[in-house]
């Protein structure tokens, strides 16, 4: 019997993304491969496609779609299922990764004749509780890294075949991915990739495998020169064609023919990188540190083992907006289970997509356009709810699930999501005509990689002798000019966010250098609904000398196309103070934002006691009870993308400051 090389690509873009975008991906990367893979037909392989990526592919690349049928009906290609939108899996409720993987099993068989016995798991996040889900959806075998393996115990050279593990009695069949193949295919010529693969041979192997990104071949950086146009795959099918003692074949056939190599119980895990970007970002660097220290010691060969970061739901504590995404799709998902409607299920796994919920090298959760396609499903489905079951118009709740109290103003304009928790502040402000959530912000956080960014030199990305980087090897500088625009935040970039100073600027406000002297921007507030009004209240400080005790209340009430507030501090300290009253917006377009008449331009600065807001078709009015020198800035991040850097604009901040002197009361109203 020959030795199984076991080739599989998945592919997938987020919902909605941008159709340049996912058509520049289709043109450069999986028609290409396609194409080339359909000249070999000794070349068996498995595809994953998300549905909607899918759906996208049929009505915009026939051509594409009918080569996937023709694979297909030629034996050729396999198809691995998995959730229709992407979801992570462990991430979502019972019913709706039931229904996803459902729904993208009929549409893989409606259009390909298929019914898939391999599930692509999302970014390799493992579970075990999710295995008697996908047995009931047929499934018979998924992959996972083998990184996954080796840390609980098992040594590399016992993972060339498949495992057997099982949950409540019910079985499942898991593929180990090899890392290795995953980091020199395709950045290695094919005579090092046959090399390794007949290390493995050598050592009693029965098979090699990987299924890794299908975007690799074509759209990470420098890939589609090298993979096609200097003839990368074509060498890598002839090189393999000629070896007649290596066959590639599906996943399927593998099982048929072989028995697994043991039983094996794996840890909630994904792959290592993946552990190590959930860490928080002090953790990160720490880790990175000890990990290099381990690997010059005597037990460099064990690290894997016992040096692991943290659990992919642990981005929903490293990023609050995370986390409220999350959230208001498991409030949703609780609806759909009652109301049983189609359309509304639809909207609900739109939303399920996993990219916009954490940020490694690719951006998720730090690109605004995500952000508003889930706010936009969610901002539908929860229209629908409302005209399916009669709304109260005020929601007290535990939305976040966070053990502080939440409470939603609702009425035929917009949703106002207010939080307890986090400084008695307004945190979702859904516009329902529009639907788009004008808070869709993001915190200007601290990551593990900008230690790298500001401290490094110019480098470039120069090519390897036998091959090119990968996107993990890429490195990346920043300019001088960029590195002092750079600012982090500590608290979140909500709306009604309290500040407490003594003496600023515009630019150490916007810069976060200045000396914060109260303990409200980032602290709990008690709750109150009474008559239709929303009050928090925090008996809390400000801190000179000493601590002086400051009780800051907030009174907010939603009418038919405003917000009216109103705002009271009583301090014992009885020196002059500023009270900087903050509200942060995002907008879809930040080249047309009009305030007070004036193209904003990254700042903005008037005396007023009105401020209208223009942007696209969301227009804003700020009325306030009192006149204030108020100015804006733009919230720019500098995160890590596939493409190295970028440099995004997260948001508006608008600063509205009021001198304080024991007492301070604001009124004002928003209009929409």
């Amino acid at each position: 019997m020959s030795f199984s090389f076991l080739f599989g690509i998945h592919c997938h873009q987020p919902v909605d993304n941008f159709k340049h975008i996912v058509d520049e991906v289709t043109l450069k990367s999986y028609l290409p491969f396609i194409e080339s893979a359909s000249n070999y037909k000794e070349f068996n392989f498995a595809v994953h496609f998300s549905g909607w990526l899918l759906e996208f592919i049929k009505n915009n690349h026939p051509d594409l779609f009918k080569m996937f049928q023709k694979l297909s009906n030629e034996g050729q290609v396999e198809f691995f299922s998995g959730g229709f939108y992407e979801p992570v899996l462990s991430a979502i409720p019972k019913r709706d990764r039931i229904c996803q993987i459902k729904k993208l099993n009929q549409f893989i068989h409606n259009n390909f004749g298929q019914k898939p016995r391999g599930l692509w798991l999302t970014e390799r996040v493992w579970d075990p509780s999710i295995i008697p889900d996908l047995a009931e959806c047929g499934i018979e075998y998924i992959v996972v890294d083998d990184y996954h393996f080796i840390s609980i115990g098992f040594h590399k050279d016992s993972l060339y075949g498949y495992f057997v593990t099982e949950q409540d009695g019910v079985k499942m069949n898991i593929f180990p991915i090899d890392q290795k193949l995953r980091y020199i295919i395709p950045f290695k010529e094919p005579e090092d990739i046959l090399s390794y693969t007949d290390g493995i041979m050598k050592k009693g192997g029965k098979s090699a495998i990987i299924f890794d990104d299908g975007e690799k071949f074509g759209v990470w950086p420098k890939t589609y020169e090298w993979v096609y146009e200097k003839g990368w795959l074509k060498r890598f099918f002839e090189s393999f064609m000629e070896r007649k003692d290596i066959s590639f074949k599906h996943f399927y056939q593998f099982v048929e023919e072989n028995k697994p190599l043991g039983l094996a119980y794996l840890p909630l895990t994904s792959y290592k990188e993946m552990g190590e970007w959930s860490l928080f970002a002090d953790k990160f660097t720490q880790m990175e540190r000890f990990i290099s220290f381990v690997k010059r010691s005597e037990f460099a060969d064990v690290a894997d083992i016992f040096v692991k970061g943290a659990h992919w739901k642990n981005f929903f504590v490293k990023y609050p907006e995370s986390n409220h995404i999350h959230k208001r799709i498991l409030k949703i998902s609780e609806k759909a289970k009652e109301l049983k409607n189609d359309y509304l299920d639809d909207l609900l796994f739109r939303a399920e997509c996993n990219d916009v919920l954490w940020h490694g090298i690719f951006g998720g959760i730090y690109l605004p356009n995500l952000r508003d396609n889930a706010f936009r499903y969610i901002i539908k489905a929860e229209k629908e709810v409302e005209k399916m079951e009669k709304s109260p118009d005020v929601m007290v709740d535990d939305l976040l699930l966070d053990g502080y109290g939440t409470a939603m103003l609702r009425n035929d304009k917009v949703n106002l999501l207010f939080t307890a928790k986090h400084g008695g502040q307004l945190k979702s402000f859904d516009i329902k005509e529009f639907e788009i959530n004008i808070l869709n912000t993001l915190s200007r956080r601290w990551e593990g990689y900008h230690d790298a960014l500001l401290n490094s030199d110019k480098v470039s990305d120069e090519e390897l002798a036998t091959g090119i980087t990968t996107i993990h090897e890429m490195k990346v500088s920043l300019d001088e000019d960029i590195k002092k625009q750079i600012a982090f935040d500590w608290y979140d970039r909500n709306s009604f966010v309290d500040h407490f100073v003594d003496a600023f600027t515009s630019d150490e406000i916007a810069m976060n250098r200045y000396r914060e002297l109260g303990d409200f921007a980032n602290q709990p507030f008690d709750m109150e609904l009474k008559g239709g009004v929303l009050s928090f209240k925090r008996v809390g400080g400000i801190y000179m000398d000493k601590r002086y005790t400051t009780v800051l209340e907030k009174q907010f009430s939603l009418k038919e196309d405003k917000l009216q507030f109103s705002i009271s501090i009583d301090t014992d300290y009885s020196g002059d103070l500023w009270y900087l009253m903050e509200m942060n917006f995002h907008f879809f377009e930040y080249e047309n934002l009009v305030i007070n008449k004036k193209i904003f331009k990254k700042g903005f600065a008037t005396t007023a006691k009105r401020i209208e807001v223009n942007a696209g078709n969301i227009s804003l009015k700020i009325l306030l009870n009192k006149s204030t020198d108020m100015f804006a800035y733009s919230v720019d991040t500098v995160h890590q993308s596939e493409q190295g850097v970028d440099f995004t604009t997260q948001g508006v901040a608008f600063v509205f400051p009021f001198k304080l002197s024991k007492k301070l009361k604001v009124k004002g109203e928003i209009y929409f």
